[in-house]
């Protein structure tokens, strides 16, 4: 996978470094990123910041073509990543607030009711009765940093839990990978609904296209899952994830036939449809549940990684739905070489 191409100054830097051999980082992007807390209004959909962010966790991932592999864990990347991750937390948490009065053992119920369908309700009933074949090509243009990539986050979080928790997060990541079947993840199920929607399945394809508010749903659980300090969070995340989900595949599968999309090009969804009606009782209670239970005073942060999911969905679901309503695309348009 190529670096993308820089959305501002602190990318630009960040990628000139990339290219050349680790080592510390120039003090003038260090300067640039000690000043993000003045210079940056909003971090979920500044530009610079998420496709910075994104290349950062993208070493951890798949790595880039001519990037050497060391720079993964070269302390002032690593610094430079943390600076970034600080800007962007503060945004996230800034809409972001645990209900006064909640206790750990009402954290399922709570999951339960504030997380289902968790595609916000005009998005979701724009894809299932109004969105055309090409607005369908660019909801998966913009979900694949995510799908190309399904559960693998939310594994990070398997060596930081333990007990019932466990066993209830390694079998939903168990169906996440297609139980141990090659081909049948659901990652690869993505690819194969961009095949068919004569898209290109390759990571990282469309980077150039795909706008701040998209890479940040999938910056936000890179952050939260590779952190042991938020592993609550990345539960939550996980939790906001499954619960609806089956509601929410069936609307897009459904819409998706609407537009005459084929069977297979249906497959990524309709398997979510099965497996996450009983994922999301997983997620809840056996996860979520007996994770609060061994860990009560972590029980807010799992409720705040669902509710930051929540909010960075919804700033998603806004930009989109507000282009399409004026007639536009909230893709990217390329630069002309």
């Amino acid at each position: 996978m190529r670096l993308p191409a820089p959305r501002g100054p602190v990318s630009t830097g960040l990628f000139a470094c990339l290219a050349g051999e680790p080592g510390p980082v120039p003090s003038q992007l260090a300067e640039l990123v000690d000043a993000l807390p003045e210079t940056t209004a909003d971090a979920r959909s500044d530009e610079d910041v998420q496709i910075s962010l994104w290349t950062c966790y993208g070493l951890t991932y798949d790595g880039f073509d001519g990037v050497d592999e060391r720079w993964e864990w070269q302390p002032s990347l690593l610094a430079v990543r943390g600076a970034l991750e600080d800007v962007y937390d503060r945004d996230v948490l800034a809409e972001v607030r645990p209900p006064e009065g909640l206790t750990p053992e009402g954290v399922p119920a709570f999951l339960m009711d504030v997380c289902g369908p968790a595609t916000p309700a005009g998005l979701l009933k724009f894809m299932h009765q109004n969105a055309t074949i090409e607005q369908f090509k660019e909801m998966v243009i913009h979900r694949s940093i995510d799908g190309l990539h399904e559960a693998d986050a939310h594994t990070w979080a398997i060596p930081r839990v333990n007990g019932r928790a466990k066993s209830a997060l390694i079998e939903i990541q168990a169906d996440e990978y297609g139980g141990g079947m090659p081909g049948r993840s659901h990652a690869d199920l993505y690819a194969i609904l961009m095949s068919e929607l004569d898209l290109d399945p390759e990571y990282g394809a469309y980077v150039d296209r795909i706008p701040a508010v998209a890479l940040s749903i999938h910056n936000l659980r890179s952050m939260f899952g590779l952190h042991r300090r938020w592993r609550g969070r990345i539960l939550g995340n996980l939790a906001a994830t499954e619960i609806g989900s089956s509601f929410i595949n069936r609307r897009f599968s459904e819409g998706l036939g609407r537009v005459g999309a084929s069977k297979k090009a249906r497959w990524f969804y309709d398997e979510h449809v099965l497996a996450d009606a009983v994922h999301e009782q997983l997620a809840a209670h056996d996860m979520c549940g007996a994770f609060v239970a061994d860990y009560p005073a972590e029980w807010d942060r799992v409720v705040v990684g669902a509710l930051a999911t929540l909010n960075v969905r919804g700033l998603f679901a806004r930009t989109v739905v507000d282009a399409w309503a004026a007639e536009g695309t909230s893709l990217h348009e390329l630069a002309a070489v």
